[in-house]
């Protein structure tokens, strides 16, 4: 349940601080200070947004037929996969002036009285984590049978929720020592090699059903090697690795190639972006040093 605990987590964080900013923002603001009843109401608003999302696809699993399931659940976690690398570059071109942009439009609502747009903006901010987290974790509640299994689940996001307010807790009080752009740069590579572990169980679904009646090439089925003596995947802590980081002690051809795509993939998005902002750090050191010398 280690996915359980650092998704959640994870996009509690987020969500918190999407929250802080904007209460932090009407606490100060006399005039806001009347919309924090809207901003409440926004906030549940969004979470109920989540739960709404997981009962649909909860209910659309269940409507359909064994093999048009197994389409869908595969298309699930390929989504799933993409909606973290593209989580991943919008923190990345929009974190550093995330706390500005929202200030800047629950300012304009604000001003014109327009508690309706303060309600739509905590609504969308929270709603967006809330999907996301549903969408993330959609794979690994698909795989719960016995009812000890969804205690172990709903018990998995209670730790990871508690964890976040701990750790926000840490982040808000210990500024100074703990950096706010270093914890999101982590947890976002983090974040995409939990992609690659929902990308590799959405390839595997697809060999295990529609693909394996096909006739492929002998390699894909090749176990490539086996690590099971140094980690076995089947372990404790082997689990914990497979589901956060896409780990196989005896991968085969099929999971190397699905694995391959996917970073070929992430490497084309998110390269890019990275040269650009390399780039604007070069240029900006060039200007001082230069100032410097003047």
């Amino acid at each position: 349940m280690g996915q359980v605990i650092f998704v959640v987590c994870r996009e509690s964080i987020e969500a918190l601080l999407v929250i802080g900013i904007l209460w932090a923002w009407m606490t100060q603001n006399a005039a806001g200070a009347r919309g924090k009843k809207w901003l409440i109401a926004g906030i549940v608003a969004g979470l109920l947004l989540a739960l709404m999302l997981a009962l649909a696809l909860i209910g659309v699993t269940e409507f359909l037929g064994a093999a048009m399931q197994t389409w869908f659940e595969v298309g699930m976690l390929v989504v799933a996969s993409a909606l973290i690398v593209q989580m991943v570059y919008w923190m990345r071109k929009h974190g550093r002036t995330l706390k500005a942009d929202l200030e800047t439009g629950l300012a304009k609502n604000v001003q014109a009285a327009n508690w309706w747009g303060v309600f739509f903006l905590a609504m969308i901010a929270v709603g967006r984590e809330g999907s996301e987290t549903v969408m993330f974790l959609y794979g690994s509640f698909l795989g719960l049978i016995e009812f000890t299994d969804y205690m172990q689940f709903f018990g998995a996001a209670a730790i990871g929720l508690a964890l976040a307010l701990f750790l926000f807790y840490l982040l808000q009080v210990g500024s100074k020592y703990i950096s706010w752009p270093l914890f999101f740069r982590v947890t976002g590579i983090m974040l995409l090699f939990l992609g690659s572990a929902l990308f590799l169980t959405a390839a595997e679904k697809l060999m295990n059903g529609p693909l394996g009646m096909l006739s492929l090439p002998d390699w894909l089925y090749a176990t490539a090697w086996d690590s099971s003596a140094l980690l076995n995947d089947s372990s404790v802590f082997g689990s914990l690795m497979a589901s956060l980081f896409g780990y196989r002690s005896q991968p085969n051809g099929f999971d190397l190639l699905a694995l391959a795509i996917y970073w070929i993939l992430v490497g084309i998005v998110l390269l890019p972006q990275w040269q650009r902002k390399q780039s604007r750090v070069t240029l900006q050191s060039s200007k001082t040093d230069k100032a410097v010398i003047r």
